[in-house]
């Protein structure tokens, strides 16, 4: 009974009725009975009138009574079934929930326009038609698939008066360059249904062209979609599925257009370009064009692409040097800072929708998916940083000697050698990979910074000679587990006078720095004589997690030559010699160059992924401090412009106890060290303060993060640099590439019980011939036109009756 009324609560109020009769029965104890003689001529008189007194009093007790139950339940606000209460009514009250499709796949031509055109012009018609209509009270809401948090129309009433203004926000929909959750989409309808405390009847219209990948086939969880809709369709008076598709499903997409290498300026780069034909039907002569900035474009031609598979095209591009670093070639001079200067350059990818003629564009529906980009960040070369803990005057004493020779011609790599003590000030962040070799200490805030810079996608090689001391080591960089280095250093074995040695074993599960080797001749890399080595233990935690024991030696203990460890976007390897031909033979083999070269183009090979976002992502952008303000802007593909604020990153092993215990002491450490140089976790740090921090905190500490990204195209951020000037980062954004599969449900699942027995399923034609009954209607009108009635009675009443007597 309570289900009948809005507001339950308020027939507390109904007690309220007790007030008449209190106030009857207290006004009879006002009177004191005084009996005086002429008293019993009035006696016999008012015997005649008594009853007729009694019975008024009690009719107007009861109208009083009357009068505060329907207080009482006009504030209750009942209601009931619309079926029940049609003869008291001239229309029911019903509330139409549209869901709208907005996806990239209702882009797909259609006439002059584009399917998402006719579901505009369908909405509208079934507007118009409601509102025309005198059968029912309607009120619409209109929610978007991609964004139902936040409805277009929200129960708005709908009346001839108000059809424009409502037709003329239809007309403003757009679709998104993304795909739609309907499980998200559903289930923010539902909770909407639910939580509506109007009374009156509901109906869904759910626009959708039908396609397999948004309905979940396959799914058959609770929260599919198909679920989540029969549920709704259980609970209103009314669920359709308004079929806004057709049966044509072909369409070609360019999957992604990539670098198999890290872009530096100079080399030739290849670039995979991949084509998907979505579609049910051969496509023939796919031509694909591709682009630079806006350059002469190239084209290579798909003979055949088959139903539902996807080529590979490879392109070619050797992108021009800086001019800043072609001068100091040209002077013999080297860049101080070792910063690579970085040049932004946009990659396009599409395919040449010309070419298909008339007859193939419809193989190729979708326009915004037939192209791919890429945001390009070309540096001048892959900045390394040697720390050479055994530096000497004389070249091939020094632990870097070998490492400094694979700065060559055509290797792409700009390195820098410094000492330890230059590691204490020197910017991480213009390295991409640093060696530290045979370095065992640096300062806590040192060892801080280099951590947060491997987290954001740095590499780091650790390679300890003989100058290193295990415990020295082990407290900066191992931190009992907590550290950078995935092992713990014990001892220095082998044979110093190098008359024995051991040789490597390769895990089964080969590193990509090896592979190269292995592939051209498999016992090369077993073939490597080590005379000395330290014995290490790896981190129990991180083995078989984020760590990996790609190199072993041969030794009894069969003891680890190389760990490799992943830590946050960056990569950690360790190796349990140092790179000097004092310990093994293999800096001077033909090996050393190839599986090093391979090791820095691993560390360097993902950092570029960063540059591609997806439409409806988030652009994140690690910040230095030392280098940059923390003001940073973001300029969309249309010139809008919009700003953010880096603010402090999350460290990624917090949630390890022994991380937590070292962390601790480490930053009592660091605190007695660095003073006030390091800015203040937990909030952003002015203009100002961030300026002026010293270079020693270099560690990437900030983030820059904007809201989702609505459309693809180039965006271009902007880093504002402490000593003047801007630092541009271009990104790119492209759509979903799913969201070029246009398979349909197959019509034996539409017409079957997919969507459960009170979902119908209709054509835009056939929408207008639904009829929704049901629903429930409001009393609270006839409880007020009765409480008046009431009143108007009971002063009546007592008026006429009170003149008699």
């Amino acid at each position: 009974m309570l289900s009948w009324f809005l507001n339950p609560w308020m027939l507390f109020g109904a007690a309220a009725i007790a007030s008449p009769i209190l106030i009857h029965l207290l006004n009879k104890r006002r009177f004191k009975i005084v009996e005086w003689a002429a008293m019993d001529f009035l006696f016999q008189a008012d015997k005649k009138n008594r009853k007729r007194v009694q019975l008024e009093n009690l009719i107007l007790l009861a109208l009083r009574c009357l009068a505060m139950l329907l207080v009482a339940l006009m504030l209750a606000r009942p209601f009931l079934p619309s079926s029940l209460t049609s003869f008291a009514q001239q229309s029911q009250k019903m509330e139409r929930v549209l869901l709208v499709d907005d996806s990239l796949s209702l882009t797909v031509p259609r006439g002059n326009g584009t399917a998402f055109d006719d579901v505009k012009e369908t909405v509208k018609d079934m507007l118009a038609g409601f509102a025309k209509s005198s059968d029912t009270e309607d009120w619409i809401t209109v929610m978007l698939a991609s964004e139902p948090e936040n409805p277009v129309l929200a129960n708005e009433p709908l009346t001839m008066a108000t059809l424009a203004k409502l037709s003329e926000s239809v007309d403003r929909l757009t679709c998104v360059d993304r795909g739609v959750d309907y499980s998200v989409a559903l289930d923010r309808v539902s909770r909407y249904l639910t939580g509506q405390r109007e009374a009156g009847g509901r109906a869904l219209y759910v626009f959708s062209d039908l396609r397999q990948r948004d309905w979940s086939l396959e799914t058959d969880s609770e929260t599919a979609p198909n679920k989540l809709l029969a549920t709704i369709g259980d609970a209103v008076e009314g669920c359709y599925v308004v079929d806004t598709g057709d049966g044509n499903d072909q369409n070609l997409s360019v999957v992604s257009v990539r670098p198999l290498e890290f872009p530096i300026a100079g080399k030739v780069i290849p670039f995979e370009v991949m084509v998907r034909n979505n579609g049910s039907q051969n496509v023939e002569q796919v031509r694909v064009m591709f682009q630079v900035n806006e350059g002469q474009p190239e084209y290579e031609t798909i003979g055949n692409l088959s139903p539902g598979r996807s080529a590979v095209l490879e392109f070619r591009y050797v992108f021009p040097v800086s001019a800043a670093t072609a001068l100091e070639d040209s002077l013999g001079e080297l860049n101080k800072d070792g910063k690579a200067p970085l040049t932004n350059y946009r990659v396009l990818a599409q395919i040449d929708r010309q070419s298909l003629g008339e007859d193939g564009l419809l193989a190729d529906q979708l326009v915004s998916d037939s192209e791919s980009i890429y945001a390009a960040r070309v540096s001048d070369g892959i900045s390394v940083l040697l720390v050479d803990g055994a530096s000497s005057s004389v070249s091939e004493r020094s632990d870097s000697h070998y490492l400094r020779a694979l700065d060559v011609p055509g290797a792409g790599l700009k390195v820098t050698t410094i000492t330890p003590a230059d590691l204490e000030t020197v910017s991480l962040s213009n390295y991409r990979v640093i060696f530290l070799c045979n370095v065992d200490e640096a300062s806590m805030p040192r060892v801080r910074s280099l951590e947060r810079w491997v987290e954001s996608g740095g590499g780091l090689v650790i390679m300890p000679g003989d100058r290193v001391r295990a415990q020295t080591f082990n407290d900066a960089f191992y931190r009992e587990g907590a550290g950078l280095s995935p092992v713990k250093l014990q001892t220095i074995e082998g044979d110093p006078s190098l008359g024995q040695w051991v040789n490597f074993e390769v895990a089964p599960q080969v590193h990509p720095a090896l592979q190269v080797v292995l592939d051209s001749e498999a016992t090369s890399v077993s073939k490597i004589d080590v005379f000395m080595w330290w014995e290490a233990i790896v981190n129990s935690d991180l083995l078989g997690k984020t760590a990996s024991v790609p190199l072993r030696l041969t030794d009894q203990a069969n003891s680890p030559a190389m760990v490799d460890r992943i830590l946050g976007k960056g990569r950690v390897v360790f190796f349990a010699f140092p790179a000097d031909a004092d310990w093994s033979m293999w800096p001077t083999g033909g090996t050393f160059v190839p599986i090093t070269l391979g090791l820095i183009d691993g560390f360097v090979g993902n950092a570029n992924e960063s540059s591609v976002v997806q439409a409806g992502g988030q652009i994140r952008y690690p910040v230095d401090l030392s280098a940059y303000k923390n003001r940073v802007s973001l300029t969309n593909p249309d010139g809008d412009m919009i700003e953010a604020v880096a603010t402090p990153m999350k460290s990624v092993e917090k949630n390890q106890e022994a991380k937590a215990d070292a962390d601790t002491k480490a930053d009592a450490e660091a605190e007695s060290e660095a003073g006030d140089e390091t800015a203040a976790p937990g909030g952003s740090t002015p203009d100002s303060v961030v300026a002026g921090l010293d270079e020693t905190d270099s560690g990437v500490l900030y983030q820059a993060e904007f809201p989702p990204i609505d459309g693809q195209g180039f965006y271009e951020m902007k880093l504002q640099n402490n000593d003047g000037g801007e630092t541009p980062i271009l990104f790119a954004a492209n759509v979903d590439a799913s969201e070029g599969d246009l398979k349909r449900l197959p019509r034996n699942v539409v017409e079957g019980d997919f969507f459960g027995g009170n979902v119908n399923v209709v054509d835009s034609a056939e929408l207008s011939k639904q009829v929704v009954k049901g629903g429930s209607s409001e009393l609270w009108m006839f409880a007020l036109m009765l409480l008046f009635g009431t009143l108007v009675a009971e002063q009546f009443l007592g008026w006429f009756w009170g003149r008699k007597r």
